[in-house]
């Protein structure tokens, strides 16, 4: 009888959140704005829809230390990884617009990948090192250009809740922007739909995001490898609290 109702209410889910998606995109295409504010105005609608869908589906998303996350600048959120609804429930609960990075190919996914490059968002091919060098130095520019990024730099999703081992290309992006790093952590969401399974648990639909203290290093021209396992190593301890670990 669980697997059944599991069954019903993924369905559900994925039906909720692809219809509000393709209502978003609705709304786009019909509202007249310019080239100018189409990311923001992509990333704006995106988020309102996001959060309505989780409303649909009774996901209840707390969120603490939201007062820690600078107003007036970019800044780059780091977050542990448990869930293929990572990055939806983040849409929902970081209070502002955001760019990710996605497996590139979800942009070849015919209007999605359309919608995900309007939004800003950006697709790494990480099997290929050049394709993921020029990547990285493309959220530099985000930064520069004053958007935020969301990075989960485990590179994939933990199936136990631990947190893995962070790759290198978060420390790399944060010596060379100069930008503040939020430690971010997401509890719950592996419960919710955890890495070895596609059915989605109801009875897990509490999720809780927790936002640690700015974390500030130099901005740096040229790549220093010490300094670089020393930043990587703090971010990492930081959300590691945050876990509770």
């Amino acid at each position: 009888m669980k697997k059944l109702v599991q069954i019903g209410y993924t369905l559900y889910s994925w039906l909720v959140i692809c219809l509000l998606w393709f209502a978003g995109y609705l709304v786009l295409l019909v509202s007249p704005f310019g080239v100018k504010d189409r990311e923001s105005r992509y990333n704006s609608v995106e988020r309102k829809f996001t959060k309505i869908a989780f409303w649909f589906l009774g996901v209840k998303i707390d969120t603490n230390g939201v007062e820690n996350i600078p107003v007036h600048e970019p800044v780059i959120f780091v977050s542990n990884h448990q869930s293929f609804f990572d990055i939806k429930l983040s849409l929902a609960a970081i209070p502002r617009n955001f760019s990710f990075l996605s497996k590139d190919i979800i942009f070849k996914i015919p209007i999605l990948g359309k919608y995900m490059r309007a939004s800003g968002h950006i697709g790494i091919r990480r099997s290929d090192e050049r394709n993921a060098y020029t990547t990285l130095n493309e959220v530099i520019r985000k930064l520069e250009s004053g958007k935020s990024i969301v990075f989960f730099p485990e590179g994939t999703r933990s199936a136990n809740g631990e947190l893995g081992h962070f790759k290198r290309g978060v420390s790399m992006v944060v010596l060379r922007s100069g930008k503040k790093v939020v430690p971010m952590a997401i509890v719950g969401s592996g419960g919710f739909l955890p890495k070895s399974s596609f059915l989605c648990n109801p009875e897990k639909r509490s999720i809780s995001f927790r936002f640690g203290k700015p974390l500030e290093f130099p901005k740096v021209e040229k790549e220093d490898r010490s300094l670089s396992k020393e930043v990587l190593a703090e971010i990492r301890c930081e959300v590691s609290k945050l876990l509770g670990n």
